[in-house]
């Protein structure tokens, strides 16, 4: 107990600086008991982070070194601005009530290409009339992908663009007030009330310009562009977006633009089977008969791909460290042929 207790002390002495990690702080420096009787101490927590702390010098190193190598894969990088704040994985687990999706090594806000994806998946089969673009659909099928096969676009997590947010800083504190939390939690004889304390929840949410990088395909790249548009002007991405938050625009990065819910035509320009193949060397590290899924890894790089059935020539079943030849698409990390390596 005294170690335990020699810790908290150490730790009370701590002061956040301009340099300090936003998520580490964020996750592991709530003061409970701050004399401070003017601010609750998560509200003090979130408007230090908000106040202190700017995005690390090393950080803007890393976001240049990031967009040149998309960039050198064939990704496609456009900036979108939020028009006001975002509010991203604000349900996420965290010390506080709310959270934030921030950068594990840098503290820097981020939007998952998770969400991205989610985001653009949603708004074609919602709101594209053209029935290609329903779940079923060819085109979202080919766009997104299924539960057995993998989208051609791939949607890249979209970093913080350095010293764009409002004022220079990317992150700010904002506010949740919860006017009837008792009818909230669901408590017995406890209807919404004029005479109910509102209870505010401190929370930090994001501003500035994010990176957005899509890769696969030209013109079905453009068209995921041109979905995402629509769908993070319209609807907005993250939570809260029924309030405005999470609202974004590319600017004059959509030109032109056609009518969303028409599909690319599978010419031999956008067909990916028609990119030429890149052979590697590989161990498999497992393969599943039923339902014929499996994984590899490359013998160079030790990166891990996954593999169906499809990539295998018939009636070969590879067992566990099997060694093998497969074959990635140029531009594409999906493996579409395997062969045994003799």
């Amino acid at each position: 107990m005294i170690i335990l207790q020699s810790r908290r002390d150490a730790t009370q002495k701590l002061k956040v600086n301009t340099d300090t990690h936003a998520g580490l702080w964020l996750d592991k420096y709530l003061k409970l008991d701050d004399p401070d009787p003017e601010l609750k101490p998560q509200a003090k927590l979130v408007k230090g982070i908000a106040k202190d702390i700017r995005t690390p010098d090393i950080y803007k190193d890393y976001f240049d070194r990031w967009k040149q190598g998309l960039k050198q894969t064939g990704a496609i990088c456009r900036e979108a601005r939020v028009l006001g704040r975002l509010a991203i994985n604000l349900g996420a687990e965290a010390v506080l009530e709310t959270s934030i999706a921030l950068h594990r090594t840098y503290g820097v806000p981020y939007i998952p290409g998770s969400a991205l994806k989610g985001l653009a998946a949603h708004y074609a089969r919602n709101h594209l009339e053209n029935e290609a673009w329903q779940k079923k659909g060819e085109a979202y099928q080919i766009m997104f992908g299924t539960t057995k096969t993998g989208g051609y676009v791939t949607f890249f997590d979209a970093l913080y663009v350095p010293e764009t947010g409002h004022k220079g800083k990317a992150l700010w504190p904002d506010i949740i007030t919860v006017h009837h939390p008792d009818y909230y939690q669901g408590k017995k004889d406890a209807p919404p009330a004029d005479w109910d304390s509102p209870t505010p929840i401190p929370f930090l949410s994001a501003t500035g310009n994010f990176l957005i990088a899509l890769a696969g395909p030209d013109k079905w790249v453009e068209k995921a562009f041109e979905i995402l548009d629509l769908g993070l002007k319209e609807e907005g991405i993250g939570a809260k977006t029924s309030s405005g938050y999470g609202r974004m625009s590319f600017g004059n990065f959509i030109k032109n633009m056609s009518s969303p819910s028409q599909m690319p035509k599978l010419t031999n320009e956008t067909e990916v089977v028609e990119k030429p193949l890149v052979w590697r060397k590989g161990t498999v590290r497992e393969f599943k008969p039923q339902p014929g899924f499996g994984r590899l890894t490359d013998d160079e790089t030790g990166q891990e791909y996954r593999f169906d059935r499809k990539a295998l020539p018939p009636g070969y079943d590879p067992g566990k460290k099997h060694k093998i030849e497969y074959a990635l698409r140029e531009g594409d990390d999906r493996v579409v042929q395997i062969k045994k390596s003799f």
